[in-house]
């Protein structure tokens, strides 16, 4: 008798719970519910389960914990027995839920892997039934399935956009700072102030000039940190007005310093916006205007000493030319006179447009320098001989103390010449009858340098005039009457000696006793 062969351990727990199945099967059409089971029955199932299933162990485990669990609560005493009832309600209903979701996934995998379902007592009815609900399990998976995966795309598509605007807005973070430090390092002073009137932004050229610290006044009103109302006003005006006619420009005096205040609207809105969005900040930017203001008014005073100059000799040329016109000079002596006048005029004239154009010239960098080696005893000596004539016919005595030729200037010789020249001339103009100016040359070898000063014994310099002396235009009130001028030559001596050759010129004075103007110019390298 052939014994039959023995088959593998997993067909064999195929057999049985088909066996079981059957039993189970057969069990319900006999009660004539597919959803009842006996307390045994569901027992021996939990505790049972499946062909290494540990799901089914558990719940095994779990359905006599409960069991015991109601056990304990019934004869417990009545102090505990509530607690105890507790513990066993939640027992099973944790026993129920996990049964229900182990049947449940349990059947689902079975339909998934293709598995057809069993039939009970060969009723097509049954079999009918459970092929419709494995349709409709199986639709409804699918369907879920579906869902899972536009999810998941959708998930990373907002993941990508998530990483694209976290990028975006590092990169903003970025240019944002960058734009705070350009602005922060700004020369000029800049303020931003909001709708509400307190300041969101100050650079540190806004700190230094209205004295406060940005970080403990941020937020701060505007009004509350700078107490100026000639700066709060046109910035209050400005934030109130419709942002299309907000600009504001002015003038104020900070500190002593001349400023030019501008105010643009911030964070405007458009014309269709309403009402309450069309509240705007403003930014201020202040520079300072103080050396242009000077500039326009050293202009306006030049051109109007320069009109009054240049209209003086005009005028007494003009003068004596109707008189010879009108032969009120009959005599050659009267003709003599008036024609000496001219000629003198007409040189005034023409010393004064030649500074004049010097000066420009000078200033606009156009002018041209050459410079070298020389010596400057002998530059002095020849304005001393030029000018020993004009100082001998008003009884004034020239003299010079000069160094020895080894002393040299890297210097302009006409312009050098010049710059002396004037300094004598001025001197001798302002130096009474029977006084004296003398030249003196002094080497300042430790410090390499060399020192010309000009010395008079005339009517000197009245104290408050000392700082206004190398002004253009500008002459002494109370010395007006003895000597004419254009208050030019003063000036193109300081631009000569200062600006061309980078030497110093300076002025002493003591009314009654004389002045003494000093220029010391660096020697050439030996």
């Amino acid at each position: 008798m052939t014994e039959p062969a023995l088959k593998p351990w997993s067909q064999t727990d195929d057999e049985s719970m088909e066996v079981d199945g059957a039993v189970d099967e057969a069990a319900t059409d006999r009660s004539g519910s597919s959803a009842s089971w006996s307390v045994a029955g569901f027992f021996s199932d939990m505790m049972r389960g499946p062909a290494g299933s540990s799901k089914w162990s558990s719940m095994g485990f779990l359905a006599v914990a409960g069991f015991l669990a109601i056990l304990g609560a019934a004869q417990s005493s009545a102090a505990d027995r509530s607690t105890a009832w507790g513990c066993a309600i939640g027992i099973v209903v944790s026993l129920a839920a996990a049964a229900a979701t182990t049947a449940w996934r349990h059947r689902d995998d079975e339909l998934m892997d293709g598995k057809k379902p069993r039939r009970a007592g060969g009723r097509l009815g049954t079999e009918r039934s459970d092929s419709a609900s494995s349709g409709a399990t199986r639709a409804a998976w699918e369907d879920a399935e579906t869902h899972a995966v536009n999810a998941h795309h959708q998930l990373a598509e907002l993941s990508e956009l998530h990483r694209q605007l976290t990028m975006e807005a590092k990169l903003a973070g970025i240019r944002r700072d960058q734009t705070e430090e350009i602005l922060r390092a700004l020369s000029e002073p800049l303020l931003a102030v909001d709708a509400f009137n307190q300041i969101v932004f100050a650079n540190s050229a806004a700190e230094r000039l209205f004295d406060f610290q940005f970080d403990l006044a941020r937020r701060s009103p505007l009004d509350a940190v700078i107490k100026d109302a000639g700066i709060v006003q046109p910035i209050r005006s400005a934030r109130e007005a419709d942002a299309r006619a907000a600009r504001r420009r002015s003038e104020h005096d900070i500190g002593g310093a001349v400023y030019a205040m501008t105010v643009a609207p911030l964070g405007q809105s458009s014309p269709g916006d309403c009402e309450e969005t069309q509240r705007h900040g403003v930014v201020v930017l202040f520079r300072d205007v103080t050396k242009e203001r000077l500039a326009a008014r050293q202009k306006s005073e030049f051109v109007a000493h320069a009109a009054h100059e240049l209209r003086t000799p005009l005028t007494s040329i003009r003068a004596y030319v109707e008189m010879l016109l009108d032969g009120e000079a009959g005599d050659a002596g009267t003709q003599k006179e008036y024609f000496e006048v001219i000629q003198s005029s007409a040189e005034r004239l023409g010393r004064m447009i030649d500074n004049m154009l010097n000066i420009s010239r000078i200033e606009a960098g156009t002018v041209r320098i050459h410079k070298e080696p020389v010596a400057l005893s002998m530059i002095a000596r020849e304005a001393v001989d030029t000018l020993r004539p004009q100082a001998q016919s008003k009884g004034v005595e020239l003299t010079s103390e000069l160094t020895p030729v080894m002393y040299r200037v890297n210097a302009d010789r006409d312009l050098m010449h010049e710059a002396i020249q004037n300094l004598l001339s001025n001197a001798i103009k302002y130096t009474p009858e029977g006084q004296k100016v003398h030249l003196k040359m002094t080497p300042l070898e430790s410090e390499r340098r060399i020192r010309v000063e000009v010395i008079d014994t005339g009517v000197g310099i009245p104290e408050e005039d000392l700082p206004r002396m190398f002004e253009k235009f500008f002459r002494v009130e109370a010395n007006n009457k003895m000597a004419k001028g254009t208050g030019l030559g003063l000036n193109l001596v300081k631009q000569i000696v200062e600006v061309i050759h980078g030497g110093q010129l300076t002025v002493a004075s003591t009314v009654g006793k004389g002045s003494t103007f000093a220029m010391t110019l660096p020697l050439a390298p030996s």
